[in-house]
């Protein structure tokens, strides 16, 4: 199941944050998957700082091997090294090679982005995630 979150600003990253504290302190495993070394260095540290009153616990992954962390951050190939059962998708993916296996994929989109057409050719169910 893939879920489209239509973001209204152009804050992704805050908002890439805010999902993933969501979902770590409902008990869930996330990776959050970026094609992009620099991008994902800068989320890492921004998932740090992003609240003064929130810790969520991850890790940048940087070589194959699992991790103990609830909140993993992969580049490129797609891993799942805490075994997670949620993938959150800043970018594009340039391919869904490793996507369904993940329970629930959460796809953010900044206004004007359109990707469902993609996710449902690849075999993909797709959802509007709710706004709060």
């Amino acid at each position: 199941m893939v879920l489209l979150h239509r973001l209204s600003g152009s804050k992704k990253a805050l908002d890439a944050c805010r999902l993933v504290e969501k979902l770590y302190l409902a008990g869930e495993k996330v990776v959050v998957w970026f094609q992009d070394q620099g991008r994902a260095a800068i989320f890492d540290q921004y998932l740090w700082t992003f609240s003064d009153t929130s810790f969520v616990p991850h890790r940048l992954v940087v070589e194959k091997g699992e991790v103990e962390e609830p909140v993993a951050i992969v580049v490129g190939e797609l891993v799942n090294p805490n075994q997670a059962s949620h993938l959150v998708v800043v970018e594009p993916p340039k391919n869904y090679k490793g996507i369904r296996g993940f329970t629930q994929v959460h796809d953010l989109l900044l206004a004007g982005e359109e990707r469902k057409d993609k996710w449902e050719a690849a075999g993909f169910q797709v959802e509007e995630a709710r706004t709060r």
